[in-house]
């Protein structure tokens, strides 16, 4: 499973609908391979947006790409869930990646994760996946070749739900 995490400055990219590169941000970071990707906020976010320093504050799992224009592709998601403020405190669920972002100031991965690493995103994953607001998106579209990538995503998931 192929994880993109990014350190988001605002709200409004990803928008409610679950389209990331709304308004083009992250720029080729959206073109990077991934199966899920996770935004989490700045310790030090934009004026007006400060309720999401700190936090998880979405996830996107199942990306379907179409081109937008601008510096990368349009990425909607097969299972979407928008929590920008309302998300969970990034370092309690995720220490050692979060001081990764925080510490030594990443601001994306979405290779070399340590061992930890990925066990804490696994975990992660899991939870956000078991909100109940996480839904599948009705304009995502399941192609078969991808389809095999998005099931392993989901057996890791369960497995790691099944341990909490």
């Amino acid at each position: 499973m192929r994880v993109l995490t990014y350190k988001r400055t605002h709200t409004g990219d990803p928008d409610k609908r679950g389209v990331f590169g709304s308004s083009d941000c992250m720029g080729s970071v959206r073109n990077r391979a991934f199966d899920v990707v996770i935004g989490v906020g700045s310790l030090k976010p934009d004026a007006g947006d400060e309720a999401i320093a700190g936090k998880v504050t979405w996830i996107g799992v199942g990306p379907v790409r179409s081109f937008g224009g601008g510096r990368g592709d349009q990425v909607s998601f097969e299972r979407f869930l928008l929590l920008d403020g309302n998300g969970p405190d990034f370092a309690s669920e995720a220490p050692t990646l979060s001081r990764r972002f925080y510490v030594n100031n990443a601001r994306s991965i979405s290779r070399s994760y340590s061992s930890q690493e990925k066990v804490e995103l696994e975990h992660l994953i899991a939870k956000l996946l078991a909100h109940p607001e996480c839904k599948p998106s009705l304009s995502a579209f399941v192609s078969f070749k991808t389809g095999s990538r998005r099931a392993k995503c989901v057996r890791i998931c369960s497995r790691e739900s099944v341990r909490s």
